[in-house]
């Protein structure tokens, strides 16, 4: 199920180097400015910043090259105009770096899990539950839900590759997919939705992740009980092959024990994982993201300490690096120019006009203000326009105790949108992986299959953010 590196001709090779180089070489440097912040080491984050940015555009899809070029080259305009100086800019350049950095270094924890083999023992128990498609449903999206945060996107394209064989139908596996990793969006200290809204709003995750988590397990269950619900219909659609299966190797006692033995490790990892994030944020009160970026480079160092399998990292980590320099160039793009675009519209009159018409709305009713951030997210994110910077714009211009709410709850509002939107928007990233692996448009696989499910994350979220305001 390990994805096998390309072979390229010597000079896309060395290209390749340069900008993974250049890429890790950033996130490098903001973990040791964050231990020893000097200027000359914030500027040359600037160059390896403004570096990055540049090898990746070219290699962008169109959309986000577009859209990425025109807010950077606005935002540096906005900051020229209004005198800016040379630090500001820098900070402007830099303002999502500690967002990027997770979002680079995060799949360095999936090493270890595929190295000692966990995801073959839950193919065993996927394998095992085909026969019953609410069982098989219940465990997709539970997978998802714990290994989404670690794997990000990649989790989806590790399910698939484990259950690609067991001929299941698009329906299943594309509601199954979004109602999973829909969740993730919500709680995961890991992911960058999370980390981004935490982070502008100086909230740390534990006073967070209870109402996170609290409303993610409800639309764990909610997905789950709408595709019982639906059951019945969904047979008629079933293929004969679904219905059975065929026949594979049986493992004997000896595996399916191991296969058991391997299942409480991998439970027992992730949660040492989470602990061990919640324990050094409330000991050391350092930014989630960059707690969680050093957790990423460590994770994979200790395992291979620990099991000496240094030479078995080699592998997975050339993979690693291979799947960066192809997959992570919208990424990049996207999170540097939203933040010079962010950063240079603050304190504009636009700005103002923004803050001032969502605090009025705000002031009349708490509701129709959740309702309004809502549907703008929705409505932007699905004409094309990347959450990162809806939410960037947005949630900078906000103070909760204008609002009259608290600092928790406006993070659960952005995050709740922030999810809706990824599952809707036939652009984002986490849609176009769902339905080019199912084989079937965005919008069918968003708003037809899916359309319940958002409709119920839509009513269940603003009544869950209303009761606890």
């Amino acid at each position: 199920m390990q994805a096998q590196v390309k072979v390229d001709s010597p000079a896309t090779e060395k290209a390749l180097t340069l900008k993974s180089g250049l890429m890790l070489g950033m996130c490098l440097f903001y973990l040791v400015h964050f231990f020893v912040p000097i200027l000359i080491l914030q500027y040359g984050m600037t160059v390896l910043t403004m570096a990055a940015f540049f090898l990746c555009l070219p290699k962008a899809s169109p959309f986000p090259r577009y859209f990425a070029s025109m807010m950077f080259a606005v935002g540096f305009m906005l900051a020229f105009l209004r005198g800016e100086d040379l630090r500001a800019m820098s900070d402007g350049v830099l303002m999502n770096l500690p967002l990027l950095t997770l979002v680079l270094l995060v799949p360095l924890l999936s090493i270890p899990f595929k190295l000692g083999g966990y995801f073959e023992a839950i193919h065993y128990y996927l394998q095992k539950m085909v026969a019953d498609s609410k069982k098989l449903f219940a465990s997709i999206s539970l997978f998802l839900f714990c290994f989404g945060p670690i794997l990000n996107l990649g989790s989806i394209r590790v399910v698939h590759e484990m259950v690609k064989d067991l001929k299941l139908h698009p329906v299943l596996l594309g509601k199954a997919y979004l109602v999973g990793f829909s969740t993730v969006i919500l709680w995961s200290p890991y992911f960058a939705s999370v980390a981004l809204v935490l982070y502008y709003l100086q909230l740390n995750v534990t006073d967070y992740i209870l109402l996170g988590i609290s409303f993610a397990l409800i639309q764990l269950v909610v997905g789950n009980l709408l595709f019982a619900l639906y059951y019945k219909k969904w047979q008629r659609y079933r293929t004969k092959e679904e219905s059975h299966p065929a026949q594979g190797t049986v493992p004997n006692s000896n595996s399916s024990a191991c296969y058991r033995r391997k299942m409480l490790r991998l439970v027992g990892l992730l949660a040492m994982l989470m602990t061990v994030i919640f324990l050094m944020e409330y000991l050391t009160r350092w930014p989630m993201m960059l707690l969680v970026s050093l957790v990423a480079i460590l994770f994979p160092v200790v395992w291979s300490s620990l099991k000496r399998k240094w030479k078995a990292l080699i592998q997975p980590f050339a993979e690693y690096r291979h799947n960066m320099e192809r997959s992570m160039n919208n990424e990049v793009v996207m999170f540097i120019s939203a933040g010079v675009f962010a950063k240079a519209l603050s304190d504009t009159a636009f700005a103002a006009a923004i803050n001032q018409w969502l605090n009025l709305i705000a002031s009349e009713s708490f509701l129709l203000f959740s309702v309004t951030v809502v549907l703008m997210i929705l409505l932007l994110t699905f004409i094309g326009i990347h959450t990162i910077v809806v939410v960037t714009v947005l949630i900078i211009q906000m103070d909760p105790a204008i609002i009259g709410t608290s600092p928790a709850v406006l993070a659960l509002l952005f995050m709740m949108s922030w999810s809706m939107s990824a599952a809707l928007s036939p652009v984002n990233p986490f849609n176009l992986l769902v339905s080019s692996s199912v084989g079937k448009p965005g919008v069918t696989v968003g708003l037809r299959w899916n359309g319940i499910y958002i409709v119920s994350m839509f009513v269940i979220g603003i009544l869950f953010v209303y009761a606890i305001h």
